[in-house]
C-alpha cells in the first residue's frame, strides 16, 4: 500500500533527548589489513544490535575530534522501518563505541497516516558549525521522513545528544516535487570568502507524488546563513529535459571558494553516471561551464563509476578527493572495489587514486582525520558473493598515498 503522510503537527518545544555517550571501543572491532594494504575496521554489521541491515553512511569529526558515524539502521529494504543511528570513535576511527540511537522511527507515528506501518527516516546529511559564535562546534543533522519531509536536529555536545526534531519542508521543498532526499552524505560549512559560515546541504528531488519514487529528477542546494536557525533552497537543477537525471549529490568548498557540485546521474549509460557542476556564488546558483548544458553537465574527467552515491572531500591545497566504487576494478563491472579519485588542480582534471577495498562496495563517505589522513566510512561485503550491505567500514588512508603513482597499494 501507498504510504501518505498526514499533516504535520506543530513543532514540540526544543527539548534536549539524553542518549548514553558512547564506550570507547567494542568486542571485535579491530582494524584488519584487506589485500589492498589499508587498514579497515568495521563500525556496523548486518544482524547486530538488533537490526537486519546498515545502510546508507555519512562521518564528520566533531570540534573535540571524535568521529561519528551515522547510517540507516533498517530491518528491510528502503521503504522498511528504519532509525538513524550513530556510533563514535575517540581514536582517529581505530575503534569504536556502542551503537546509539539518534532518531527512532516510531517516535514519527504524528506524522504519517495510520495505514503506514512502516515508518521509514534516512538521508543523513551532518555538518559541524566550527564559526557560529554563540554555539561554535554544533553539529546539525538535516534528514527525512518518508522521502517526502525534511527535519533537522542538533547537538551542542558532540553528538552525546540531541535537540528535539524541526521540519523545514516549507522552507526548503517545491510543492510540485515529490520524492526528497538530503545527502546522503556530509553536508559542508564554507570558510572563506563573502559566504563565510553559511551551511550548504546537498539535496535531491523528484517531481510527482508525495515520497514517490518516480517522476523527472533534480538535485538542488539547501542553505542556512544564520547557522542553522533559517533554511532556504539554494541553486536548483530544473532542467529535466536533458541526459543528466541528477539524484544523491555532494559537495565541496574549493580554494578559491567556489563549490564543485557533483551528482549521481540516475539516468546512466551515455553521456555518463556522474554530473558536475559549479557555484561561485555560495550555492545560490549551478553553472556547468559548456553552454550545451544548463546546469550540471557530464562528468567526462571523473572515470564513469557505476550508477550510486559518491562523496567529495577537501584535503589540502589544490586537492580534492571523490570516493565511489570501481566498475572496471579487479572485481568486475557492478557496485564492488571502491576506490578514491582526486583532482590536484581544483576539480579541472581526475585520475585515479588507491583503492581501498576490493570486494562488493557501494555508498560512502569522506572525513579528515588529522591533516593528514583521509577517513572512509562505506559500505562493502566479503568476496564470497555476498552484496555490498553486510557492514559498514572505517579504511584510513595516509594524504600522501593518496597520489601514489600508479594508484593501486
Amino acid at each position: 500500500m501507498k504510504k501518505t503522510i498526514e499533516p504535520a503537527s506543530s513543532i514540540c518545544a526544543l527539548l534536549l533527548i539524553a542518549t548514553s555517550f558512547a564506550a570507547p571501543k567494542t568486542d571485535a572491532e579491530e582494524p584488519t589489513r584487506t589485500d589492498t594494504g589499508f587498514p579497515v575496521t568495521p563500525v556496523f554489521a548486518a544482524g547486530q544490535d538488533g537490526y537486519n541491515v546498515f545502510r546508507i553512511p555519512a562521518v564528520v569529526r566533531a570540534a573535540n575530534d571524535d568521529l561519528l558515524a551515522f547510517c540507516e539502521a533498517r530491518q528491510g529494504g528502503d521503504a522498511s522501518e528504519i532509525d538513524l543511528v550513530m556510533k563514535r570513535s575517540t581514536d582517529g576511527g581505530n575503534s569504536w563505541g556502542s551503537l546509539q540511537v539518534v532518531q527512532k522511527n516510531s517516535d514519527f507515528r504524528q506524522y504519517v497516516s495510520d495505514a503506514v506501518t512502516e515508518i521509514t527516516i534516512g538521508n543523513p546529511a551532518p555538518v559541524v558549525d566550527l564559526i557560529d559564535p554563540e554555539h561554535g562546534g554544533r553539529i546539525w543533522m538535516p534528514f527525512t521522513l518518508e522521502n517526502d519531509r525534511v527535519f533537522v536536529i542538533h547537538s551542542d555536545d558532540h553528538g552525546a545528544t540531541w535537540s528535539s526534531r524541526h521540519e523545514i519542508t516549507p522552507d526548503v521543498k517545491k510543492k510540485a516535487w515529490g520524492w526528497y532526499a538530503t545527502g546522503p552524505v556530509h553536508s559542508i560549512q564554507i570558510q572563506r570568502g563573502p559566504h563565510r559560515g553559511r551551511l550548504v546541504v546537498p539535496a535531491d528531488h523528484r517531481i510527482g507524488p508525495d515520497g514517490h519514487d518516480g517522476g523527472d529528477l533534480g538535485a538542488h542546494l539547501i542553505l542556512s546563513d544564520d547557522h542553522g536557525k533559517t533554511w532556504r533552497l539554494g541553486a536548483l537543477d530544473e532542467t529535466y529535459d536533458d541526459a543528466i537525471g541528477a539524484n544523491e549529490t555532494t559537495v565541496v568548498e574549493l580554494a578559491d571558494g567556489t563549490l564543485y557540485i557533483n551528482t549521481r546521474n540516475q539516468l546512466g549509460g551515455k553521456p555518463g553516471t556522474r554530473g558536475e557542476a559549479w557555484s561561485g556564488d555560495g550555492g545560490e546558483t549551478l553553472e556547468s561551464h559548456d553552454p550545451r548544458w544548463k546546469a550540471f553537465r557530464p562528468a567526462s574527467e571523473l572515470l564513469d563509476p557505476p550508477v550510486v552515491q559518491g562523496a567529495l572531500l577537501a584535503v589540502k591545497d589544490n586537492l580534492i578527493v571523490f570516493s565511489a566504487p570501481d566498475q572496471n576494478g579487479p572485481s568486475g563491472s557492478g557496485r564492488s572495489d571502491l576506490r578514491l579519485r582526486y583532482s590536484a588542480d581544483q576539480s579541472k582534471t581526475w585520475l585515479d587514486g588507491p583503492l581501498i577495498y576490493t570486494g562488493p562496495a557501494a555508498y560512502s563517505d569522506l572525513v579528515m582525520v588529522g591533516d593528514q589522513t583521509v577517513g572512509v566510512l562505506f559500505e562493502n561485503g566479503d568476496a564470497s558473493g555476498k552484496n555490498a550491505y553486510q557492514r559498514i567500514s572505517f579504511a584510513r588512508v595516509d594524504v600522501g598515498k593518496i597520489q601514489h603513482a600508479g594508484g593501486d597499494q
